[in-house]
């Protein structure tokens, strides 16, 4: 099984995002982060474990029909991080014409269709030799279908061929087990007082994240990045 975390970084304060890169940097697991904006915490992280992606939005684009063109959207992620070669949008949102887009700035793979739990995903090739890396978990999308978080990954998975996660550093931090915890912290999410809200009565993401990482280690298995996955 080929295990690979990702992140998508929505915009989440520097604490926040320096929340889950210590976290991964304590287990010495591998992740990409697709990022939203420039970070100083995304900066200086540790490349050997940090793959960076970019996440850009199109929600204004796409809902009001106004907002920053969609190249424009792109160029100014990659001008924060040249280095980029994978595309996660916000809302998963893709088309024929962004992936000329992507392609035209220089990314290689996208992973923009998310498949729950499914356990045959895999990576192809698309016409304009970008490849396309769906994804089969995501935490809140965990507990938008009230599923449990004292779960096993690697067991529920055992017979994929590919464990693709995305984990939210928002969630990480707020160890999110139902949409009633966020919704409680959104007023608070640049603020200090952000720490108030996190859940500490029952398993959460944070708690799942951390036990996949410690059967992990027991295993002694090894976790990619998403750009290794590049057909």
């Amino acid at each position: 099984m080929k295990i690979i975390f990702t992140s998508d970084i929505d915009w989440a304060s520097e604490t926040v995002i320096q929340d889950t890169i210590d976290l991964f940097e304590k287990y010495q697991i591998k992740c990409t982060l697709f990022a939203t904006h420039k970070s100083k915490s995304i900066d200086l992280c540790n490349r050997n474990l940090f793959e960076i992606g970019i996440h850009p939005n199109f929600n204004e684009n796409i809902i009001n029909g106004s907002g920053i063109p969609a190249k424009e959207i792109v160029q100014n992620l990659v001008q924060f991080y040249p280095e980029a070669i994978g595309v996660r949008s916000h809302s998963i949102t893709t088309s024929g014409p962004l992936l000329e887009i992507f392609k035209e700035k220089g990314i290689q793979y996208e992973s923009n269709q998310f498949v729950p739990y499914s356990k045959k995903i895999e990576p192809y090739k698309c016409w304009n030799d970008i490849t396309i890396i769906p994804y089969n978990f995501e935490d809140d999308v965990h507990y938008t279908y009230e599923k449990s978080f004292e779960i096993s990954l690697l067991d529920e998975f055992r017979s994929s061929e590919y464990l693709i996660m995305d984990f939210h550093p928002i969630h990480i931090f707020l160890n999110t087990e139902s949409d009633k915890t966020y919704q409680r912290a959104r007023d608070f999410l640049k603020t200090d007082k952000i720490s108030n809200f996190k859940n500490t009565e029952v398993n959460g993401a944070r708690d799942l994240l951390i036990r996949t990482f410690e059967e992990i280690k027991k295993a002694n298995l090894k976790t990619n990045h998403l750009k290794d996955l590049i057909l």
